[in-house]
């Protein structure tokens, strides 16, 4: 018998002798040497890898811990513990990674190494396999929909005025809800996302998503339905030209829903009306205040579909006069009057000058699919699973209502972005003993966490 140290750690080696007159050799792998001489060896597959080796390092502590202590205060962390259970640190973990603009999830765990969170969130599993496996465990529907009924339940109070927007995710991965579409001009491959947003929160509510060459015209009622599956009842939709058709209009008459969206000007109804504003709708009894700028809003009553309905007929003056400059040496009659106008429709009796800040209150969906794709890193897409990709919509959705949580609670003056920035600057030194000191705070920090009403600890243990 002899000691051999192999590429894992040491073992032992037994020559023995056999019947058939041969020498075999049997070894035993005893582990990593911790007392050669009393014979201590330790086992890396029996034994946890001790959290000590990786607790002597200075880490990235204020961003993390500013992000956890503010859920500890939100209703939505109740729902993520009730849903998500023992899966909850590897949620939170990956939440925090996508608020830090960490890119790929192939580098979340060199993130999550070098980051406080590792002792924020100690039972995440952070492995790229883990990951891709959580992924699948978020994309099954009966965890999507436990979510979303306790969620939709907590901030929906009775009936709610929505937003209903979509937008383009172009990939090119293997997956049947990836089609060629037709979207602001261009044709690629792409996958819809859509979202809900209540009118009065300016919180998302829901998304779904379907194939990029199914239209949007197409897709709002199955959401409006969706949602109502989920005891949301519509008080009010504001919706984009793109879902403008008869189906549409006539399915929200027969829900008894109010709406506000533009009529597009390739349609016979608006041409008319804007033919008959030609020359008069420049008035003063039309003329209103949105924010610096002055507009001319006409109102007409109208049958839409068989349906009593008002448009409002909206020319913007600056832009007229450029578009007009523009086109005036080879328009014809009906494009130089198109100029500047567009055609605002709802079955709802509004004031002229309440109909465009409403109407453009859809903005804040624009500005949700931007933070989406800009800072949480919703593309590229990169599964080429339909359940991992679902699991990572409903990821990028909870990093979305955890950023917007974060904004509403700072100071208008700092974005998210610089929040993080800063509070990533305040470290943490860690101790074999198992505890951490924290480093000085900044006045910035200091003023955040201030506002924030969260105790900075001096000396934690873990």
């Amino acid at each position: 018998m002899y000691f051999a140290k192999t590429y894992r750690g040491w073992g032992v080696t037994t020559r023995l002798w056999r019947t058939s007159g041969k020498w075999v050799q049997r070894s035993q792998y005893l582990g990593v040497v911790v007392d050669k001489e009393k014979g201590i060896y330790e086992k890396r597959n029996e034994t946890k890898r001790s959290r000590r080796e990786k607790e002597q390092y200075i880490l990235d502590y204020g961003d993390s811990y500013y992000v956890s202590e503010s859920l500890k205060k939100d209703a939505i962390l109740p729902i993520l513990k009730d849903v998500f259970g023992k899966h909850t640190d590897t949620l939170l973990s990956l939440v925090l990674f996508k608020l830090q603009g960490g890119g790929a999830m192939r580098n979340a765990e060199i993130w999550y190494e070098g980051n406080a969170a590792n002792m924020i969130f100690p039972e995440a599993a952070m492995s790229t396999q883990s990951i891709s496996n959580f992924l699948n465990t978020m994309g099954k529907e009966k965890l999507q929909r436990s979510f979303f009924q306790l969620y939709l339940a907590s901030v929906c109070k009775g009936k709610s005025g929505l937003i209903i927007d979509s937008t383009g995710l172009p990939n090119q991965v293997n997956m049947p809800i990836t089609a060629w579409g037709y979207h602001d001009g261009g044709i690629e491959k792409e996958t819809r996302l859509i979202l809900a947003i209540e009118k009065e929160t300016k919180m998302p509510l829901y998304f779904r998503y379907v194939a990029g060459n199914i239209g949007d015209v197409s897709t709002l009622i199955t959401t409006i339905s969706e949602l109502k599956k989920f005891d949301v009842t519509t008080a009010m939709s504001i919706i984009d030209a793109g879902y403008f058709s008869e189906n549409n209009i006539r399915a929200l008459y027969g829900g008894n829903i109010s709406f506000l969206t533009r009529i597009p000007s390739n349609r016979t109804i608006y041409q008319q009306l804007i033919h008959e504003s030609a020359g008069i709708i420049e008035s003063k009894e039309n003329a209103v205040v949105y924010g610096t700028r002055g507009l001319f809003i006409r109102k007409r009553q109208i049958l839409l579909y068989e349906h009593p309905a008002f448009a409002y007929i909206v020319c913007d003056p600056i832009r007229r006069g450029k578009e007009v400059s523009k086109r005036i040496m080879g328009a014809c009659d009906l494009e130089l009057q198109n100029c500047g106008m567009m055609i605002l429709v709802s079955n709802v009796d509004m004031g002229i000058s309440e109909v465009v800040p409403l109407y453009y209150s859809r903005q804040m969906a624009e500005q949700l699919f931007g933070i989406s794709k800009d800072d949480l890193n919703i593309l590229p897409i990169r599964t080429h699973s339909e359940a991992r990709f679902r699991g990572l919509m409903l990821l990028c959705f909870i990093s979305l209502i955890v950023y917007l949580k974060l904004k509403n609670s700072i100071e208008p003056t700092t974005t998210v972005e610089q929040l993080l920035l800063f509070m990533r600057n305040l470290k943490c030194k860690t101790y074999t003993d198992n505890s951490f000191i924290v480093s000085e705070v900044t006045k910035q920090q200091r003023l955040a966490f201030q506002n924030a009403h969260i105790l900075v600890p001096n000396l934690h243990g873990i």
